[in-house]
């Protein structure tokens, strides 16, 4: 089988390729191309993954740093597979949306957003740490142009808030890293078995790992940029965000944490309760939202606390909830984020109070809408329910009270998105609308086809990413 490295390469390629075309044609081709070529090797690499074996599979390795006997090494295992694919996936359908969205500079953006990918996916497939935190600040770059170049009037100073915030806390993983070489003797991920420190220091190298994460995330309070860049950002630019970017800091969580389940029960209650505070928090930050993008984003921040509170309980359930919950969580945000585009289209607006009794007009709209909120809100048969029950399971093994939290919480998720649903197509408008509204068009329907096919399917499969929990239990959770 042809190199993993066909994954980063295709993208890399086109985003070269296309930098300097003037052609909107021409650039839409590759870009959609390129996307679909490392989605397909992603895809592939996917289904002949041996789910029976532990470690990295598929590797590839160059000499990178000599000095150090360092190689470039990508590879596949339980833990990073579901997320590739899900990158190239989501990739691959915003830059569907942008050929139709993005009006200006089509072949800066698609060369950034190609980039973009590149960046996270090599994270995501990255064997050390000093190559792991290389691209875990090489995307930044791409990411902050993306915000600043196709947003909206405030662009520039949500761009800034967003690299203040990621970039500054970064410097916590940095320590952390530079801590695991200086004590277990290599950028390894296995150097972190290695360690021998006291516990107290063990909990510092935790922290300083956990802070870099929580900003990525993010989670209460560490959000604070969160808000304005998903709202000044173009719609593909925040529908990747939301999907995919945020899973870095979980991923993060999820390559590091079996090797402190030795002192994991020193702490873990209080982590999974600042976890689920962010989720609850945020989740009356959504409901109180007057305008659909900002719901959206705070309901997306509601959901990765719950997600990453599952990464701490140390059982079975909680983990898995984690990794399906994880992808899950990316495909039905990028749905929902891509509604909001379309009823935007409209009426120039996210304002809710524009809104209303839009169900006649737009049946088909109302019908994916009405469905994917009703998988976000955990109903049986969708990819949501599965994902919740488990990391409910999880949290109630680990603390009864904490599990009620976590119920409360996707009690209040249900009321935000159901209050949206009748808000945008029930209620008489509380503004007029223009008399003619455009339901969605073919290609419209078939992105928002694909993308509810695939909660289903998620709904009825979820072995399909499930396969690589035990290989985190296995370090020392209680599964």
């Amino acid at each position: 089988m042809v190199g993993i490295e066909l994954i980063l390469i295709f993208p890399l390629l086109g985003a070269f390729l296309i930098w300097k075309i003037g052609i909107r044609k021409i650039v839409n081709l590759i870009a959609l191309m390129s996307s679909s070529l490392s989605f397909i090797m992603a895809l592939i690499y996917y289904l002949n993954f041996d789910r029976t074996k532990k470690g990295f599979q598929f590797l590839t390795s160059y000499e990178w740093i000599s000095a150090w006997q360092l190689n470039f090494t990508l590879g596949f295992d339980h833990i990073n597979s579901p997320f590739v694919l899900l990158t190239t996936f989501i990739t691959l359908a915003i830059i569907l949306l942008a050929t139709k969205t993005i009006k200006d500079k089509i072949s800066s953006f698609m060369s950034l957003l190609l980039l973009l990918s590149v960046s996270v996916n090599a994270f995501f497939m990255s064997t050390n740490f000093l190559q792991f935190f290389f691209f875990y600040e090489a995307m930044l770059i791409p990411a902050v142009l993306l915000i600043q170049r196709w947003g909206g009037e405030n662009s520039f100073q949500a761009s800034i808030k967003f690299l203040i915030y990621t970039f500054g806390f970064s410097i916590f993983l940095f320590l952390a890293i530079i801590a695991t070489y200086y004590y277990g003797g290599s950028f390894s991920f296995t150097s972190l078995e290695n360690l021998k420190i006291s516990e107290t220091a063990k909990l510092l190298l935790l922290f300083g790992f956990i802070l870099a994460f929580f900003v990525k995330i993010p989670i209460v309070p560490l959000h604070g940029w969160l808000k304005d860049a998903y709202y000044e950002a173009a719609m593909p630019v925040t529908i990747f965000l939301s999907a995919v970017l945020g899973k870095m800091g979980i991923y993060g969580i999820l390559r590091v944490i079996p090797y402190f389940n030795d002192i994991l029960s020193v702490v873990n209650q209080w982590i999974i309760l600042t976890c689920l505070i962010s989720f609850v928090y945020s989740a009356f930050l959504a409901l109180n939202s007057k305008n659909i993008k900002v719901l959206f984003a705070y309901m997306s921040l509601s959901h990765v606390g719950i997600i990453t509170a599952g990464a701490f309980t140390g059982n079975l359930q909680g983990y898995q909830g984690v990794l399906l919950q994880s992808i899950n969580h990316g495909i039905l945000a990028a749905a929902l984020f891509y509604v909001a585009e379309l009823l935007n289209r409209e009426t120039k607006s996210f304002d809710l109070e524009k809104f209303g009794a839009l169900s006649k007009r737009v049946p088909a709209l109302t019908f994916f809408t009405f469905s994917l909120i009703m998988a976000m809100g955990g109903f049986p048969g969708l990819n949501y329910f599965n994902g919740e029950l488990l990391l409910l399971s999880g949290i109630f093994r680990e603390n009864l009270f904490l599990g009620f939290i976590g119920v409360f919480g996707v009690a209040l998720g249900v009321v935000y998105l159901s209050w949206f649903f009748y808000r945008v197509y029930l209620r008489k408008p509380g503004a007029e609308l223009s008399t003619y509204v455009r339901d969605v068009i073919s290609w419209e329907l078939f992105f928002l086809a694909i993308l509810l096919l695939i909660s289903i399917y998620l709904g009825l499969n979820p072995d399909y990413v499930l396969s690589g929990v035990n290989e985190i239990v296995s370090f020392g959770g209680k599964g």
